[in-house]
Formats: C-alpha cells, sequence, structure tokens
C-alpha cells in the first residue's frame, strides 16, 4: 500500500492507511450516469506525476476528454495528505475562475 497508493506519504500515516482501509461497493463503479457534468461545465484535473494506481499517461487521456484544464504535480496518488497545501490552492483556484 505505502509504495502503491502512497509513497511519498509519512510511512506512519501511510501506515494508518493501509490498516484502515476498507472494502467499497461495487455500488462505486456501477451507477449508471446519465448526465456527466464534465460534458457541461468547465473542468479542472490535477495530473499527479508519480501515481503508482492511476498511470499519469490514462490520467491525461481522462482530463483530455474532459476538455480538463491541467496542473501537473510529483505526487502519489494520496496527494491530498503528500501536498496539502497545493491541492487547496488548485481547489480556491478553481472556486475563484468559476463563480
Amino acid at each position: 500500500f505505502p509504495t502503491s497508493f502512497a509513497a511519498d506519504v509519512d510511512p506512519k500515516t501511510a501506515r494508518f492507511m493501509a490498516d484502515a482501509q476498507v472494502p467499497w461497493g461495487l455500488e462505486a463503479v456501477q451507477t449508471k450516469i446519465t448526465a456527466p457534468a464534465w460534458k457541461e461545465k468547465p473542468t479542472y484535473f490535477m495530473v499527479t506525476t508519480k501515481d503508482h494506481m492511476i498511470p499519469p499517461s490514462q490520467q491525461r487521456a481522462n482530463a483530455a476528454r474532459a476538455k480538463a484544464k491541467v496542473v501537473e504535480i510529483d505526487s502519489s496518488h494520496a496527494v491530498m495528505l503528500s501536498h496539502p497545501q497545493e491541492v487547496a490552492d488548485f481547489i480556491a483556484g478553481v472556486a475563484a475562475q468559476t463563480n
């Protein structure tokens, strides 16, 4: 878990994350979306370039499909823990652009 999901997170936190994981329901990936918001609204995407869960190339492809404005960050999949200020700044910047 730490090397795949949270390679740049404090090891103690990464171990806690691994221990605290619970199975998630298949409903999370089986629910049919009939009107995806990204087709109608501006989209933004933070590509995590050191992600071992979703390859950065796939993230970029997803962002391109959504015509998203992209920011790249050298981070693992757990970007919100390893780079919390950058994530907060990204969200605040998007909020400022869309209001």
